[in-house]
């Protein structure tokens, strides 16, 4: 692999940065919008197709879909498009949406677009190496939603399109199910949520242990710890420092601190949360294995991570994160971790 010019780690944060701005704006707007009606959670799965390849995959996507108004919504999306030759690819996207509703509410015919940021395992070279390909495209879908005797569960097909002027182009058909997180009196997709004036978050300690994936052809993994301190800022907004240990390798060993900004919503009586957090990872130890490296890598990266937490009680809580790291230097990682935290 050749050497990369030391600017390129640079401009490698400046894409991060811009990519956190346009992906939290879109979920911004779902979660503080005075418009805002209803929040929905879905799981789909299905198959890929990459015609300039003549090749098919798997594909899956988790969705937070937002109703706006009767006619708009509002999703984030983490899309997955399988393996294809020399492409392992996925990316999140925020989307903008319009559909029609018929049999009193049940079925809603929707057509929605949106910037896409991918993430692409590519160009294995002889000695076993890959390069992490970040870029952006335009994902346009199409979703037929039927909600199940009104809800609050729900069957989605969905069609997407992924169009990257720099990768790949796929075709994605998923089905899935879904789940209304607040409901109204009446059924189909319009559903006010409760108001709120207080945080989401008050403060908590959390310790996580998991796993860390590379982002390689050979998909290398370690053990994980984390600590993570967080403190609600407003009402859909805060903030978190946390320590992460994301073990060592055959192809890596880092550990470092990060700060980040969450947007996150609470449901259920404030049971279950969900959020979206990104923002600078220092490493204060990284060592890479199993290459040559020709200049040395930038201790800098970005870290978006999705996140759930269920409360227990008054302080105990669990919470679920899926970090991933955005590197310039081909080591981009999936670091997914479990907890138990502690607020006060």
């Amino acid at each position: 692999m050749m050497p990369r010019a030391p600017a390129e780690s640079s401009h490698s944060r400046q894409r991060l940065a811009a990519r956190g701005l346009v992906l939290a704006g879109g979920l911004w707007l779902a979660l503080v919008s005075p418009m805002a009606c209803g929040q929905e959670l879905l799981l789909l799965g299905g198959v890929q197709s990459t015609h300039s390849a003549g090749e098919m995959s798997y594909g899956y996507a988790f969705a937070y879909q937002h109703n706006l108004s009767e006619h708009w919504y509002a999703t984030f999306t983490y899309l997955n498009e399988g393996h294809v030759t020399n492409h392992h690819r996925d990316g999140h996207s925020a989307q903008l949406w319009w559909r029609y509703l018929a049999f009193d509410r049940k079925l809603t015919l929707a057509v929605g677009a949106g910037p896409y940021r991918y993430f692409d395992t590519t160009d294995r070279d002889a000695s076993g190496s890959s390069d992490n390909q970040h870029g952006w495209g335009m994902l346009a879908s199409l979703a037929a939603t039927w909600y199940l005797d009104g809800g609050p569960w729900m069957l989605q097909a969905r069609f997407n399109r992924a169009q990257t002027p720099s990768s790949i182009k796929t075709n994605t058909f998923l089905l899935g199910v879904g789940y209304q997180l607040d409901r109204g009196d009446r059924g189909g997709p319009l559903v006010p949520p409760p108001g709120r004036t207080d945080d989401v978050t008050q403060n908590e300690l959390t310790v996580f242990l998991g796993q860390t994936i590379v982002n390689t052809f050979d998909s290398e993994t370690s053990v994980a710890k984390a600590v993570e301190y967080r403190r609600g800022l407003w009402r859909y907004m805060s903030g978190t420092i946390s320590y992460i240990n994301e073990g060592e390798s055959s192809t890596l060993r880092r550990n470092g601190v990060a700060a980040q900004a969450w947007l996150e919503r609470a449901f259920f009586h404030d049971k279950l949360t969900l959020g979206l957090g990104v923002g600078p990872y220092y490493a204060i130890d990284l060592t890479e294995n199993a290459r040559n490296q020709g200049s040395t890598p930038s201790r800098w990266s970005g870290l978006m991570t999705m996140s759930a937490s269920y409360r227990l009680g008054e302080h105990w809580l669990t919470r679920l994160s899926w970090n991933r790291t955005v590197t310039g230097y081909d080591r981009d990682t999936d670091v997914i971790l479990a907890g138990l935290g502690y607020r006060f």
